[in-house]
């Protein structure tokens, strides 16, 4: 087995421990998405899905972020909650219009493997994060289509444990979303 196998079991094992616990709101599970943060900016680099190798980068300062953040929410008690329809439309524009020139710049500059499926999944990843660390509710929306675009990317880029731990994470999210979704309609109704 190649190096580059294990460091994908590795990471692939932190990332579905990291969700699960995320998924049940609990603080330690952002020390193991630090870890198989990690872990991606070796392996994408290597692989040459550039995007992700910066993108894994930015999730492990996201992480320290969601870690802080976290445990000054629990001081606070605060929860879930969720944004208004407008913000929501104001990022996806955007989102949109920066995944499109990174795309181009990848495609013009680089040996990119995929460069706009890279750029967008790369991009929304940046918002999504953001959005995990801040308990926003439709982040996991967002992970779930990112996920599913991710199978793709990976299994061309022959990463097939990535590809499997982004079947995993897809299926996660569902869980995700209902397990925040209850949490979230508790402490609205108080």
């Amino acid at each position: 087995m190649m190096f580059s196998n294990y460091l994908e079991i590795a990471g692939a094992g932190l990332s579905i421990i990291y969700s699960l616990l995320l998924m049940r709101e609990k603080t330690i599970g952002w020390w193991f998405g630090i870890a198989s943060s990690l872990i991606g900016i070796v392996l994408f680099y290597q692989t040459k899905i550039y995007a992700q190798s910066i993108i894994s980068l930015y999730y492990a300062l996201v992480g320290v972020y969601g870690l802080w953040y976290w445990k000054k929410a629990e001081q606070k008690n605060e929860h879930i909650h969720n944004w208004n329809i407008i913000t929501h439309i104001k990022a996806l524009v955007l989102f949109t219009v920066l995944s499109i020139l990174s795309a181009i710049l990848f495609e013009k500059y680089t040996d990119s493997a995929s460069p706009y499926l890279d750029s967008f999944i790369t991009l929304f990843g940046l918002l999504a994060s953001i959005k995990e660390a801040r308990k926003v509710l439709t982040s996991w929306v967002y992970w779930f289509v990112l996920n599913a675009l991710s199978i793709v990317l990976y299994y061309q880029q022959g990463l097939l444990y990535y590809a499997v731990l982004m079947i995993v994470y897809t299926l996660i999210c569902i869980g995700g979303f209902i397990s925040w979704y209850k949490i979230y309609k508790q402490n609205s109704t108080k």
